[in-house]
C-alpha cells in the first residue's frame, strides 16, 4: 500500500525569524544570551516565548506554569514573522501542555518544529491531529550549545530541506554503522520518539497512532528493568501491534548496574525485540547523544535492512 507524507512545512531560510521556546524544563539567562549570540551569528533572527524572555522557573524543572508555555508555542504558529520553532531542550512538562495547544489554529499554520525526548509529545499530536510533518532533531541549548557538530549540522540541514520529490537518507557517521536485528524490507510513516514519553501517552489523546507505521523509539538515563517495563506496556496498549518496522536509536547512560552490569543496554535490545517478525535496525544515530541526527517524524520512511547493508531513506510516497 503507498502511504502518503503529511505536509512539509516550508524551508527556513537566513535571515528568517526563529522561535524559540521551552515548553518543559527552563533555561537560564547565560543560556539565553548564548543563544541569542549563536543564531544571529548563522544569520537568523530569534524570538523568545515568554517563559525564556521572562525566565519562568518552578523549582529549576518547569519553565512556568502548563498555559503560559503552551501559549508560547500557539503563538508561534500564529505569528507570520516567525518561519520555524526550535525547543531550547526537553526536560519534563510537556504533558501539562497538550489541552492548551490550539491545535486547528496550529494545522492551519504549518511550520517546522524541531525538537526531541519531552517533546516528542508534540511530534504524536502534530502529526496525528495537525497532519504537519515535524522534525526530531537538535535542540537550541543541548545541541547547538554544546558542540554542534558537523554530522548534527548537515543531518538538520538535509532534513529540513527536503521534498516531497526528494530523498533524504539517513546515515550514521562514518565509524559508527547502523546494526540489523531482523532483516527485511519496509514502508510506511516514521512516528515515535522517547519511550518514557510514548508509554506514558498510553491512553490520552496524544497516543500516537502506530497501525501500520515504522516505529523509532530512544531514550536516556533509564534502567533496563525500567525499559522494560516500558516496551511491556507499550506492547500490550498495541503500540507496537501492526508496526512495519522497529528503528532503534541511542539508550545513551542506559544499563543494569543494580542488579547484573555485565548485562548491557545492546544485550538487553537484542534479546527484547528478538521475536518481532519485521525488520529491526538499531544503533541509528538519533537521541540523547552527540553527534545528532534528525529523523522527519510523519514523513514517509524506506527500511532496507540486510545482513550485508542498512539504508534507510525518507521522501515521496
Amino acid at each position: 500500500m503507498q502511504e502518503t507524507a503529511l505536509r512539509m512545512p516550508e524551508r527556513i531560510r537566513p535571515g528568517d525569524t526563529i522561535g524559540v521556546v521551552a515548553p518543559g524544563s527552563p533555561i537560564s539567562l547565560d543560556e539565553g544570551e548564548a543563544l541569542t549570540a549563536y543564531l544571529e551569528k548563522a544569520g537568523y533572527r530569534i524570538r523568545f516565548g515568554k517563559t525564556i524572555k521572562n525566565q519562568m522557573n518552578f523549582h529549576g524543572y518547569l519553565a512556568g506554569d502548563a498555559r503560559t508555555r503552551a501559549e508560547d508555542i500557539n503563538s508561534m504558529f500564529a505569528d507570520p514573522d516567525v518561519k520555524g520553532i526550535l525547543c531550547a531542550r526537553g526536560g519534563y512538562g510537556s504533558s501539562h501542555t497538550m489541552e492548551y495547544l490550539d491545535l486547528e489554529m496550529i494545522r492551519r499554520h504549518p511550520k517546522v518544529f524541531i525538537g526531541y525526548s519531552d517533546n516528542t509529545n508534540y511530534h504524536s499530536v502534530f502529526n496525528k491531529y495537525c497532519g504537519l510533518i515535524t522534525f526530531h532533531g537538535p535542540m537550541a541549548v543541548s545541541n547547538m550549545l554544546k558542540g554542534f557538530d558537523a554530522y548534527s549540522r548537515s543531518s538538520l540541514w538535509q532534513a529540513l530541506n527536503m521534498s516531497m520529490t526528494d530523498f533524504y537518507e539517513f546515515k550514521n557517521p562514518p565509524g559508527d554503522p547502523m546494526k540489523v536485528l531482523h532483516p527485511g524490507k519496509a514502508k510506511g510513516l516514521v512516528t515515535g520518539g522517547n519511550i518514557s514519553l510514548l508509554a506514558h501517552s498510553v491512553g490520552t489523546f496524544y497516543q500516537p497512532d502506530t497501525e501500520g507505521k515504522i516505529l523509532f523509539v530512544e531514550d536516556v538515563g533509564e534502567t533496563i528493568p525500567r525499559l522494560d517495563m516500558m516496551i511491556t506496556q507499550m506492547e500490550q496498549a498495541g503500540m507496537t501491534k501492526g508496526i512495519r518496522a522497529l528503528l532503534i536509536g541511542n539508550f545513551e547512560d542506559c544499563s543494569n548496574d543494580r542488579y547484573d552490569r555485565s548485562y548491557r543496554i545492546d544485550d538487553f535490545l537484542c534479546d527484547r525485540f528478538a521475536d518481532y517478525k519485521v525488520p529491526v535496525v538499531t544503533n541509528l544515530c538519533s537521541g540523547h547523544k552527540h553527534p545528532m541526527g534528525t529523523i522527519p517524524m510523519g514523513a514517509v520512511c524506506s527500511v532496507d535492512a540486510s545482513d550485508s547493508a542498512v539504508r534507510i531513506w525518507f521522501g515521496p510516497g
